[in-house]
């Protein structure tokens, strides 16, 4: 059976999505002047290599501003913006990956509804019950007849 089947499978039955649906987000922030290389890693974008170039520049000298780690070779401006309120240079090291959800709340599906049961015969003279909207003379069945007529 194909992993898209068995995904379909699993949604159908109500059971937790996998885990490749769900998405890691960072809470908190990264000091970059104290911050271990496993806390930069939380950073999205921030890899083995530049996290070799953060260490290696904070050794020379701290940072004294978020905006200077874009000096560091691959990471730009427009990294640092989008990084900017996960990171700080000053303070304890907060972050850290939040699993949430990215799709809909998986529900079970409803349980379906009984069948509606099956009408019965009317019998002659008897009153049905008026479906709202409906006149008063088309209450009483006259299939055979009532008591007081005779058949037709």
């Amino acid at each position: 059976m194909s992993r898209g089947c068995v995904v379909t499978l699993m949604f159908m039955l109500g059971l937790a999505p996998p885990a490749r649906a769900q998405k890691a987000t960072l809470e908190g922030v990264v000091n970059l002047n104290t911050a271990s290389s496993e806390e930069l890693r939380l950073l999205s974008g921030v890899g083995p290599a530049r996290i070799r170039n953060i260490m290696a520049y904070r050794h020379k000298h701290p940072f004294r501003t978020v905006e200077e780690l874009a000096r560091i070779k691959g990471i730009g401006r427009k990294m640092v913006r989008h990084l900017r309120s996960h990171l700080a240079v000053s303070g304890p090291t907060t972050a850290q990956k939040i699993i949430r959800p990215t799709g809909p709340v998986v529900t079970p599906p409803a349980a379906p509804e009984p069948p509606a049961r099956p009408m019965s015969r009317p019998v002659p003279g008897q009153r049905t019950p008026l479906p709202k909207g409906e006149p008063a003379h088309k209450a009483i069945v006259n299939s055979r007849g009532s008591s007081c007529l005779p058949p037709p």
